[in-house]
């Protein structure tokens, strides 16, 4: 199967379709041997914010000198930007040798997994096989149904801006949001937060990490210090850290920048 092809057969009618939970994706990855459980991953949800935030962490990883997988949705030129290691996008030539071995356990599935679902189960396999030190791995929809969900607890659980998104599929209020994104907390995992101005917000993500035993640490924004901006990028001080760049504008990416150094 060549690239092009694991496209199509990735994006074909079986799949389509958004359909949350985690039970699909656990038998299929079961198929698969769950790959999975042999990777670590730092696990990125939220509403706005989680892209950037995601890749920013890959970055640091990598410069850091650990091989880095980097999962997101959706993607922004071409398919294989979807996963990444070390900032090098899936081979077309990997893509159809994964796709290829992850076909039989899909078709063989009486309730066959989604679009997403089989793009998360082809990146897990193709991260194993990379030797992956750490995954950032970006929630698809939500966080506590969404397929990424599978996981072990996490090295951290990074919860980004949270604001109304897929209210069909998450509730109307923002406490019911919050909820369904703080899905991602695992017993005894490091969880992360962007602040929210919305108290509701934050009591249900300190409540969730009380009921699971997570360590909750929360950016402190009155912590950036703003040094220059140009059409080069920013640079900043947070905390002990002197003098950072970063090639993203605005003030939501210092925010978003502060939150990456807490994780780290």
């Amino acid at each position: 199967m060549t690239g092009k092809e694991a496209i199509a057969y990735i994006e074909s009618v079986p799949w389509q379709g958004t359909r949350l939970g985690l039970e699909r994706t656990r038998q299929l990855l079961a198929e698969l041997g769950n790959p999975e459980q042999k990777l670590r991953f730092v696990h990125v949800a939220g509403t706005n914010g989680k892209g950037s935030t995601a890749a920013m962490l890959a970055a640091v990883l990598q410069r850091a000198g650990y091989t880095v997988g980097l999962y997101i949705s959706p993607f922004l030129q071409v398919f294989n930007e979807r996963m990444s290691v070390n900032g090098e996008m899936i081979s077309d030539a990997m893509l159809g040798e994964i796709t290829e071995q992850v076909r039989p356990a899909a078709e063989e599935m009486a309730d066959p997994p989604t679009e997403f679902e089989l793009m998360t189960a082809i990146a897990f396999l193709y991260f194993l096989r990379q030797g992956c030190d750490l995954v950032v791995l970006e929630v698809g929809m939500g966080g506590r149904l969404d397929s990424t969900n599978v996981i072990p607890p996490p090295e951290a659980a990074v919860i980004c801006n949270i604001g109304m998104d897929h209210m069909r599929e998450l509730g109307d209020t923002l406490e019911k949001i919050a909820y369904e994104k703080a899905g991602i907390i695992k017993p005894g995992c490091d969880v992360v937060l962007y602040p929210n101005e919305d108290a509701g917000v934050m009591d249900v993500v300190r409540r969730v990490c009380r009921e699971r035993g997570a360590a909750l640490h929360t950016a402190d924004f009155s912590a950036l210090r703003p040094l220059e901006d140009s059409i080069h990028g920013q640079r900043f001080s947070y905390r002990q850290y002197e003098d950072l760049h970063i090639r993203l504008l605005g003030a939501h990416q210092l925010r978003n920048a502060a939150v990456v150094l807490e994780t780290v």
